[in-house]
């Protein structure tokens, strides 16, 4: 039961389906270049830096190319460009 002259709303809405598949599966890391898109949480970039790191090491991935996005929303587009030309890419957010 709600006060008079108050009202309540729900804001949920009804789930929508997307359309998406996934990239195929790479054979071997061996060779690849990786991408890690820093999103400027503490950490992030130093996790995602260890984790290529212990991917070139055990699995030969040959380069890594990172790029940070410094504020919160979509990349720019010149960080995409770059990321494109990676075999795979490590997004993620630490705190």
């Amino acid at each position: 039961m709600t006060a008079p002259g108050i009202r309540l709303y729900d804001p949920t809405a009804e789930p929508r389906a997307v359309a998406a598949t996934l990239a195929p599966r790479l054979a071997s890391l061996a060779g690849t270049r990786a991408g890690i898109l820093d999103n400027g949480k503490a950490n992030a970039g130093t996790l995602m830096l260890a984790v290529t790191r212990i991917l070139q090491e055990r699995h030969g991935v040959a380069a890594v190319v990172k790029r940070d996005k410094p504020v919160a929303g979509p990349p720019a587009p010149e960080i995409l460009t770059a990321l494109e030309e990676c075999d795979f890419a490590l997004v993620g957010s630490a705190d």
